[in-house]
């Protein structure tokens, strides 16, 4: 079953502290030249940059390509990598921000998740195949689902061509230290954004225990509200401390499988990015689902931004890639 409770905050104030929490130092995009990693650029050229930030342009070549005519396919690669590093620059001229590539040998998940912890990576930023029956677009998702179990930062999935800044964010949060995060990302990642939706996705497991023990319907139902009550409550007291942060939060909750209930508010509530943590709770004793993200990326619609599980350290002062 699943139920759909917006509950819209009315306030909207101008907290202190929200220009503090914006922006974005060290983003690394991974690239192989394709449509949707040209998308992957784009979007990271749109997202809020500090002073000084350091956008890494990273492109993996395998294994097997490097053996077949390694001088050729790294030439090429290279003279690829400056001409996207070129169009960056061009594309944010004025902007304070500095652009360079990186070409790394080796598996994608490994040699970009390497590259990551070297340069100090807040976000990596990658493509989404468009075309799913394609042999291309399945070695893609295999690498994208492994980055999203190896990669030690936050991974950014942008899927249709950029248009503008983020404004119809969609955060799924389960109450705990990880969502806490989440919310933080909202404000580091949506700077023009002023209305949130907040999806709690709550366990109503107790309903099989109900029906298995033959109780009447009353009952149930009379178990049905009473869940959809306390996860209201618990998601409008989670939202407390955001109150006076100048946004304003649609408080959404829904019960049944987390993965589609995500994929179909997106839809519903036209969001242009979803953020997930990596592993989310819920369910019978509130276990641990590990694909989660991996399923919402698979059929959303739109861009996915999945986080680390703890915040993110300082970036170090000197890279060395």
């Amino acid at each position: 079953m699943m139920t759909h409770e917006p509950q819209p905050n009315t306030h909207h104030h101008s907290g202190p502290g929200r220009e503090d929490q914006v922006g974005l130092s060290r983003v690394l995009v991974a690239t192989d030249f394709s449509p949707e990693s040209a998308c992957a650029l784009t979007r990271a050229l749109q997202l809020p940059l500090r002073q000084g930030a350091e956008i890494l342009l990273v492109h993996a070549l395998p294994p097997a390509a490097a053996a077949g005519r390694p001088d050729e396919e790294e030439a090429l690669a290279r003279h690829a990598l400056e001409v996207a590093e070129q169009h960056a620059r061009t594309k944010r001229a004025r902007a304070a921000f500095r652009v360079r590539s990186l070409l790394v040998k080796g598996l994608p998940s490994e040699t970009l998740s390497q590259a990551a912890r070297n340069f100090g990576a807040e976000l990596i930023v990658m493509g989404r195949p468009r075309r799913p029956g394609s042999l291309l677009a399945r070695i893609r998702e295999r690498m994208t689902g492994g980055l999203i179990e190896s990669i030690p930062t936050a991974l950014l999935i942008v899927g249709p061509p950029p248009i503008c800044e983020y404004r119809r964010p969609l955060v799924a949060v389960d109450f705990t230290q990880a969502s806490r995060h989440a919310m933080e990302a909202v404000f580091r990642m949506c700077p023009g954004a002023s209305r949130v939706a907040v999806l709690h996705d709550y366990d109503t497991s107790y309903e099989f225990v109900l029906h298995q023990s033959a109780a009447p319907l009353a009952r149930i139902l009379e178990y049905q509200r009473e869940a959809r009550a306390r996860a209201l409550a618990e998601l409008h007291r989670f939202l407390e401390p955001y109150r006076d942060s100048g946004v304003d939060f649609d408080e959404l909750v829904l019960s049944g499988d987390a993965p589609a209930s995500i994929v179909e508010l997106a839809h519903a509530e036209n969001a242009d990015l979803v953020i997930v943590g990596r592993h989310m709770r819920a369910g019978l004793g509130r276990l641990v689902r590990p694909h989660v993200a991996q399923q919402v990326t698979r059929e959303s619609t739109c861009d996915v931004l999945i986080l680390e599980q703890e915040p993110p350290e300082a970036p170090p002062s000197e890279v060395n890639p």
